[in-house]
């Protein structure tokens, strides 16, 4: 998937976690639930997505530049 969508997603999923956050505040355990669903979302990114080369990065090269 793009890079680009997943991050519209992530961003989307951060947002709504956000502005809930006043609606639920008082319910136990939606803090951690919701921030765990906000990083998974972001680390998907991470791991998922395709960046503007198309996802063909040699890993050695990767590696060379840091």
């Amino acid at each position: 998937m793009e890079r680009r969508t997943l991050s519209f997603i992530a961003l989307t999923i951060t947002i709504l976690y956000g502005v809930s956050m006043a609606a639920f505040r008082d319910v136990d355990g939606y803090a951690p639930i919701g921030a765990g669903v906000v990083a998974i979302a972001w680390i998907a990114v991470g791991i998922l997505g395709r960046g503007d080369d198309g996802g063909d990065r040699d890993r050695d090269q990767v590696r060379d530049r840091g």
